[in-house]
């Protein structure tokens, strides 16, 4: 079992020595899920006539990028409004530094908040609160959580904001940076269990989404949404292999509702033959449902490292959109560089709806926001990176990557405008420094 622990911590790249808890099986369960309580010795309370324990740590990225492509921004993810400028070496789009309290209250009660200060969807660096939750442990094949929290998706580690967690500068970007609403306040549930030479958990999760997204000039709120999922995990001595489901539902755009009803009124107009009006309109729904599932597989043997991750996601936003995501990432190390390749693509698109325009309406207002609807989020993207990793010290890693980018369209790739674009190739060039502490 000694040789699965170690494994775990591989994968995270974490060299500090981890203190002792009470038992094995929660400090598998604590690497497993990336948590920075264990980038600062925490010692657990036993004796519940003990004060409570009180630690900070933190976690950060110092990273610059350069790309020469006109009309284009790069993004790593759809909640940045900024990103990478054309000819300009920009700081802002991976650089970001986050602190942590956690509080040790007894055996059973710990308390955890996290805040982070990244460039966000206002082009501001206001701290954000990203995790914030109290826990409750009644035994060690279990866990409870209420708060806020992360939707347990990722492969590496329960956050894309932890650079130091991840081989590549960051998570990949045609797949992660378009799942951004992984932040929700509710509560999870964790259960645990060693299954043959891993150790499996599963988790449960419900809650109200937070987050929002910037695309065609506009910000998406996310309004009232609500989460739910489940995450299941197994972690053996060369194996990883990671199953996430989620879906998401959130109240639809205003101009939906707008379109809704001028075509029901046009369905009903004696001077106009558009019976298909009516039946599209009703397909029109008061919300908008995001589900997704993702499979995650890793394996490590010596100094040879291995990842895939799938996804399969659909949307429900008129006139309905299905897309699937794939990355892949090998590595080798040698001492303390760790030279790697990776792939990653996302294909997005709506589904078909046929509408046969009257010659009236065609090239009209309503004409264009029907067209609009379907090609906002349409998507179909890959990139081709290669770099290396050097941990240069304890708890700190410099990163250098080129990335190939093309795109027959994009939804992440933004215009000068600040809207979606169309075909784009560019290499991107990024350094950064991730740390911990």
């Amino acid at each position: 079992m000694a040789k699965i622990i170690k494994n775990i911590k591989n994968k995270s790249e974490f060299r500090i020595p981890c203190v002792k808890t009470r038992l094995l099986a929660a400090l598998a369960t604590s690497i497993l899920g990336a948590s920075l309580s264990c980038f600062a010795a925490e010692p657990v309370v036993a004796d519940r006539g003990l004060p409570p324990v009180w630690s900070v740590s933190g976690f950060g990225t110092l990273g610059v990028a350069y790309h020469d492509e006109d009309d284009t921004l790069f993004r790593r993810s759809v909640d940045q409004r900024g990103g990478v400028r054309s000819g300009h070496l920009e700081t802002r789009g991976d650089s970001l530094l986050g602190l942590q309290l956690n509080g040790q209250i007894d055996a059973n009660w710990s308390v955890m908040g996290q805040v982070v200060s990244r460039q966000d969807i206002d082009r501001k660096w206001t701290p954000q609160l990203t995790w914030g939750f109290v826990k409750y442990a009644p035994n060690d094949w279990s866990e409870f959580r209420a708060g806020r929290m992360a939707v347990d998706i990722y492969l590496d580690g329960d956050s894309r904001h932890v650079g130091y967690s991840y081989t590549t500068v960051r998570p990949y970007a045609d797949v992660y940076g378009r799942l951004t609403f992984d932040t929700f306040d509710g509560v999870d549930a964790a259960f645990q269990a060693f299954v043959g030479q891993g150790l499996m958990r599963l988790k449960l999760f419900g809650g109200r989404t937070r987050g929002g997204v910037f695309l065609s000039d506009e910000i998406y709120e996310m309004n009232r949404g609500r989460t739910f999922g489940a995450a299941l995990d197994w972690v053996g001595p060369e194996l990883s292999v990671k199953l996430a489901w989620g879906s998401m539902t959130a109240t639809r755009h205003p101009r939906m509702g707008t379109l809704a009803q001028a075509l029901f009124g046009l369905a009903q107009a004696p001077f106009l033959d558009f019976p298909q009006a009516a039946e599209r309109a009703t397909e029109i729904t008061e919300t908008n449902r995001v589900t997704y599932l993702g499979l995650g597989v890793g394996w490590e043997r010596g100094p040879m490292s291995l990842q895939f991750v799938g996804t399969d996601m659909s949307m429900s936003i008129h006139p309905g959109h299905e897309g699937w995501g794939l990355g892949a990432t090998a590595s080798y190390r040698f001492g303390a560089w760790k030279p790697y390749l990776s792939y990653s693509r996302s294909v997005i698109d709506a589904v078909e709806r046929e509408l046969s325009w009257p010659a009236p309406l065609q090239g009209g207002q309503l004409q264009s926001l029907w067209l609009h609807n379907r090609e906002f989020i349409r998507h179909d993207q890959h990139t081709v990176g290669a770099g290396v990793r050097y941990d240069f010290a304890d708890n700190a890693a410099f990163k250098l990557q080129v990335d190939r980018i093309e795109a027959k369209r994009s939804s992440s790739l933004l215009d000068d405008r600040g809207f979606r674009t169309g075909p784009r190739g560019l290499t991107l060039f990024s350094a950064t420094i991730d740390f911990v502490f």
